[in-house]
């Protein structure tokens, strides 16, 4: 436009007869030079929007949720963010600190790598509410630190054992967790980076961190497996951040794209019909973070793929199930290998609740979100927080139920006892009959724990591990985890010829599952489930039926019924144990105390058991009342016993140099040379023990007599509570007529149904 402009004005000075138009003309030139420069500013401007939409938020915290956290006055997002100011006070106090890997899980360096990625993720959140500069320039320091580290470095030199290694961290585990945050803070921040800056991280450290998780370790990208849903996880939303569709369909379909691997076929295999997580609940809290928090950016990201109404939505399921593993206190039940202390408030629940919540509109979840008292940061959150008011319910329902192992709901499953919920004092049965579980599973079929008002009675040992603490083995799983904590006299079940179910052998017992006969839940008066093992030990079947009875014409509290059938080849020995939490108050049988110490046998779990104990039934008894106190509370167990019963009580600690097992103290039922026997048990919690007041109620149990017999195949389970006789009748699974009748001192009872439960006269 100049030139035009300059050739314009030397015409003219040759031409004196074109002057008059020179002032027109050259108006026109210049109008056009201003259109023209507007043209060309508004395609800059506009190119430059471009490029900021595609640099905003992509994965679970967007615009919209940014700006709840803002403006809204909920009182849960106040909590939220004032916690998070907290945090990133004391972030900004501290020099950054990026040092080179070297020391195994629970190390030092270890542990500042795992804190350096959780300092970008609360940080790039905090800047995004606030927009503080300090904090902006921390987090774009972090960030090249670790590009500019990253492609340096080779396998960490410490491998965990039989766990491929990271470069950050000792198992690629690590890795995978470390990427999936730091990519969401990367994701929260890029839109405050320059070009230059940007490409430096992506290049040199997101791009060579999904790589290596994907390509470099391949196998665990594709294997089914909590390693696995990380590592899909973390690639596939670092994929989403940086564009690149290839990565995603890798991380939702596995490397060969074509779904038998991948994100969904971790949704296909991993949860049950019921959403039950091979591994227990413990694994289950641990997994479902990547597994919600890839979903919900697959829907944000890829709303075609319907991802939270796969499999029937599968992820509502395993949110709900997860919660419902928790004890009172929320506590999951620790089966399998489990560290006890973990809770629903643990930040995996966090997410999962919000983002089904905002995913499946359920009201249900809205209780345990209220009782946390904070949200995630994510839209989710947000959403979650606007919902929760004064007219919340703040008691979170726990139902009996039976919750369904197995792909297609038949691989056993988890049976839960519950007494009616009056806000808290709930008596609750867990009866494991499920599937092994993998490597973590233990081998405890049919087992059996029982937890009242939050607090464990017949406790499930979990695992022995002392998580990140260096001194324990580096914080890895302890050698006793598999010498004692995995076998099957670490639980209450039945143990035979003290060898572990599947003789402690995984590969024999992951194709194998117990039935369920029968289970009947809905009644608040009694509860029922009913379960059989044939595979446990070859040439034995193992049966076991509970009932949990709350009816206070009976009992003042609820008690449960135990019954455990044992039929065998040949002669067998037959261990039925009990572990209990608590102080010894009354034994109710005769025993003695070694004056040496003696450990219980020599394999499978029973070389870490001491005995403290052995004994046998009083003379002219049928049956023995073992108390003890715990928590507070009075509980006893009575169990039937015959002229062959001996017993032990026992504990944990035998061989255990290192000390590395808990406490943990068994009473041990035990018949010899038997081909079949019947166990039959009654857990009744009662009275009380208040220390402050220094008062005592009832400290003796209301149930005082205990007997058994068959009647065709009718099981009678009789018992005396405060004078009068009750009969608990069960009909065995092979007779299918529906009317049922027994003759009992010289009075016939007739009743429908395979159980019942029936009041003498």
């Amino acid at each position: 436009m100049t030139k035009l402009v300059n050739q314009f004005f030397a015409l003219s000075d040759r031409h004196h007869s074109f002057l008059p138009m020179k002032k027109l003309l050259l108006v026109l030139l210049l109008c056009c030079c201003v259109s023209c420069q507007k043209k060309s500013n508004d395609e800059v401007k506009k190119d430059s929007t471009s490029s900021e939409n595609d640099a905003s938020p992509q994965l679970l915290l967007t615009k919209s949720g940014i700006e709840a956290f803002r403006q809204s006055d909920a009182a849960l997002l106040n909590n939220s963010t004032n916690e998070l100011k907290r945090q990133v006070n004391r972030i900004l106090k501290d020099a950054i600190n990026i040092p080179l890997p070297k020391d195994a899980g629970g190390g030092y360096t270890h542990e500042q790598h795992k804190k350096n990625y959780a300092s970008l993720y609360q940080l790039a959140i905090s800047h995004r509410l606030t927009a503080d500069s300090t904090t902006l320039a921390y987090i774009k320091k972090m960030l090249k630190g670790y590009a500019d580290l990253y492609p340096q470095l080779p396998l960490h030199p410490k491998a965990k054992e039989n766990h491929p290694p990271g470069k950050l961290y000792w198992q690629g585990l690590n890795e995978a967790v470390s990427l999936f945050y730091i990519i969401q803070a990367y994701d929260l921040s890029r839109e405050f980076m320059t070009p230059e800056e940007r490409k430096h991280v992506e290049d040199n450290l997101l791009r060579p961190m999904a790589d290596f998780l994907s390509v470099d370790s391949y196998d665990i990208f594709n294997k089914i497996h909590n390693h696995g849903t990380w590592s899909v996880a973390a690639v596939g939303m670092t994929g989403m951040v940086l564009k690149d569709d290839d990565m995603v369909e890798r991380a939702i379909r596995g490397s060969n794209k074509d779904a038998k691997t991948g994100f969904l076929a971790q949704l296909d295999q991993l949860f049950s019909a019921d959403g039950f997580y091979a591994e227990g609940p413990y694994y289950h809290r641990y997994a479902i973070l990547p597994f919600i928090a890839f979903a919900k950016a697959i829907q944000q990201n890829r709303p075609e793929e319907q991802i939270f109404s796969y499999r029937d939505s599968i992820l509502q399921k395993a949110v709900k199930t997860l919660l419902q593993l928790t004890d009172e206190q929320g506590r999951f039940y620790p089966i399998n290998d489990a560290i006890k202390s973990k809770t629903w408030d643990s930040p995996e629940v966090l997410f999962a609740t919000n983002i089904a919540y905002a995913a499946y509109e359920d009201p249900t979840l809205l209780p345990v979100i209220k009782h946390m008292g904070k949200v995630s940061f994510t839209d989710a959150g947000a959403q979650a927080a606007a919902n929760i008011n004064s007219e919340t319910p703040i008691v979170y329902d726990r139902p009996s139920q039976v919750i369904r192992d197995g792909v297609e709901g038949n691989k056993g499953g988890i049976a839960l006892l519950r007494s009616p919920q009056f806000g808290s004092g709930q008596l609750q049965a867990v009866f494991k009959f499920s599937t092994q579980g993998m490597g973590h599973g233990h081998f405890d079929r049919l087992s059996l724990s029982v937890y009242d008002h939050g607090e464990e009675i017949i406790p499930d040992y979990g695992a022995a591990r002392f998580l990140n603490i260096e001194a324990k083995r580096g914080g890895r799983y302890l050698p006793e985890n598999k010498s004692y904590a995995r076998h099957s006299i670490a639980h209450s079940t039945v143990v035979l010829n003290e060898r572990s179910h599947y003789n402690a052998q995984v590969e024999n017992s992951e194709d194998h599952a117990s039935i369920l006969v029968d289970a009947q839940v809905q009644s608040d008066r009694w509860q029922s489930v009913t379960a059989i093992d044939s595979t446990a030990y070859d040439g034995s079947d193992l049966k076991r039926s509970l009932v949990m009875i709350n009816d206070s014409s009976i009992t003042h509290r609820p008690f449960i019924i135990d019954f455990f059938e044992v039929t065998a080849e040949e002669k067998t020995s037959m261990d039925l144990n009990y572990p209990f939490e608590g102080d010894i108050i009354h034994t109710g049988f005769d025993y003695t105390r070694p004056l040496e110490k003696e450990i219980l046998g020599v394999q499978d779990g029973y070389q870490h058991l001491e005995v403290l104990a052995k004994g046998q039934p009083k003379d002219g008894t049928n049956f023995i009342k073992f108390t003890f106190l715990q928590a507070g509370r009075f509980y006893t167990i009575s169990s039937l016993t015959d002229q062959n019963t001996e017993i032990r009580l026992t504990q944990t600690g035998a061989l255990d140099p290192e000390f590395n097992l808990n406490s943990q103290r068994h009473l041990l039922l035990r018949q010899t040379d038997k081909v079949h026997h019947n166990f039959v048990t009654i857990i009744e919690p009662h009275g009380f023990f208040d220390p402050i007041n220094e008062t005592v109620g009832q400290p003796e149990p209301t149930i005082r007599g205990l007997s058994y017999e068959r009647q065709g195949n009718v099981d009678i389970v009789s018992f005396e509570a405060d004078g009068k006789t009750y009969l608990y009748v069960k009909v065995r699974e092979n007779d299918r007529l529906k009317n049922h009748r027994i003759n009992y001192n010289k009075k016939t009872y007739t009743w429908e149904g395979p159980k019942y439960l029936i009041k003498i006269p």
